[in-house]
């Protein structure tokens, strides 16, 4: 008797990045010609960031931690000194004030909005204040006036590379920081970028990155290599129709939204890069785990520990950072998402009472 096979059925995952030949080539010119070290492909990498996204000089480090590191040198924040941190955010800034012995105040965000308000941030700033992290959390613009305060600011645009410069920034920050982990808008495999319009920021974080001593600090290795540099000039070529494609997907799943009671903190806009698709579902979380993964779709929860967590504080001082970690879910989005996909999971979506 011949037994019956269980048909398989191939899992959408919730997020995976795009890469073509033109990133494998890349990489293996830089293989050929033993360019392991960071040399002109990262130059080349970083000017066209610098470029794209408008602010003057760029540097590109090994991974988004290393890039708070050196901001929070530059800045000169030691031991003592507080940075303000939403606590519904990547963790990489709270790892560079345990390093550099700095403070993280953290802020919850405000109510229905991935951000914190500037009521938070402002009652949060005291005289020991020496720098505001905040960001464009899943390609939705922060908006928050922070130009009268001469505290410097560090805008995290890991979500957000793609976006038109005017939403980007409303002024200039400090510093603009951006990760290009897997999920990101484009990817290097791992590493940051550093971006400033200030030329001295610019010369004492290019030596500290590069290893030589600059006054207290004998100096880091923080340098990309060329063979990362090398994909993430190909994933840029392609950033606009990432962008595009995101863009097309939210779209879709906004008329799936439509039909249901499960909802969104915004209404579809073309100036979203949509990083990740958020959605809070009228159905208990493990319910709505369960029944996307009996249906072969992979959901998460973008930010799973919000900060305070790790930092043992109360979840009731922290309520909406605390309810989000714990409701908020991500659909699958990336641009290799198939047309078949895409309906597929509009589709469930749908179908979730």
């Amino acid at each position: 008797m011949i037994k019956s096979l269980k048909k398989y059925v191939m899992k959408i995952v919730a997020s995976k990045p795009t890469i073509t030949r033109k990133e494998l080539e890349g990489v293996l010119d830089c293989l050929i010609q033993d360019n392991l070290a960071s040399g002109s492909v990262v130059k080349q990498f970083e000017q066209a960031l610098s470029t794209t996204i408008g602010l003057k000089y760029a540097l590109a480090t090994n991974s988004i931690y290393g890039a708070y590191h050196c901001i929070f040198s530059a800045l000169g924040i030691t031991a003592g000194d507080e940075v303000i941190i939403p606590s519904y955010f990547d963790a990489a800034p709270l790892k560079a004030c345990h390093v550099v012995g700095a403070i993280p105040v953290l802020v919850d965000i405000a109510e229905n909005c991935y951000h914190p308000s500037i009521e938070n941030i402002q009652g949060a700033i005291t005289q020991k204040t020496k720098a505001i992290v905040i960001g464009h959390t899943f390609g939705f613009p922060a908006q928050l006036d922070l130009n009268d305060s001469a505290i410097p600011c560090i805008l995290d645009i890991s979500h957000a590379i793609g976006m038109d410069a005017g939403e980007l920034f409303d002024t200039a920050p400090s510093f603009a920081v951006a990760s290009f982990a897997p999920s990101m808008m484009i990817t290097t495999e791992m590493g940051g970028m550093i971006f400033t319009n200030n030329s001295r920021y610019f010369s004492y974080i290019r030596d500290i990155r590069n290893g030589m001593p600059r006054e207290h600090i004998a100096g880091f290795e923080y340098c990309m290599s060329d063979v990362h540099a090398a994909m993430g000039i190909n994933q840029l070529l392609k950033l606009k129709d990432f962008v595009k494609r995101r863009r097309y997907i939210a779209r879709i799943y906004y008329d799936a939204l439509s039909k249901t009671h499960h909802s969104t903190f915004y209404a579809f806009s073309e100036h979203f890069t949509y990083q990740v698709f958020p959605v809070l579902f009228d159905a208990q979380p493990d319910i709505v785990d369960k029944y996307f993964k009996k249906n072969a779709i992979e959901i998460y929860h973008p930010i799973d520990v919000p900060l305070h967590q790790y930092m043992k504080l109360r979840n009731l001082d922290f309520p909406h950072s605390d309810r989000l970690s714990k409701k908020l879910f991500s659909l699958p989005m990336y641009p290799a998402l198939t047309k078949r996909e895409i309906e597929k999971v509009a589709r469930i979506v749908t179908m979730l009472a």
